[in-house]
């Protein structure tokens, strides 16, 4: 049975880091590549970390997962451009 405490928990952090995220931070740019990027190695870093050793429902880190997918939607939902 799948866990839903540690996907909200890292939803509503990943929304609240995300929308804290600047994209133009003086010469530092945040272009498509490297959310593509970040969306990459967010999932293999899901991956290898496994669940908590209780739950047993996937083989990925579904609070880590959550938490990327939160920030990324935190982005869009609340952008700050300064």
């Amino acid at each position: 049975m799948l866990s839903l405490g540690p996907i909200i928990f890292g939803l509503i952090l990943g929304l609240v880091i995300g929308s804290q995220i600047k994209l133009k931070v003086s010469d530092a740019q945040f272009t498509l590549g490297s959310f593509v990027f970040i969306l990459i190695a967010g999932i293999i870093i899901a991956w290898q970390s496994g669940n908590f050793p209780f739950y047993t429902d996937l083989p990925i880190s579904t609070a880590f997962l959550s938490a990327l997918i939160g920030i990324f939607v935190g982005k869009l939902i609340f952008a700050r451009s300064k």
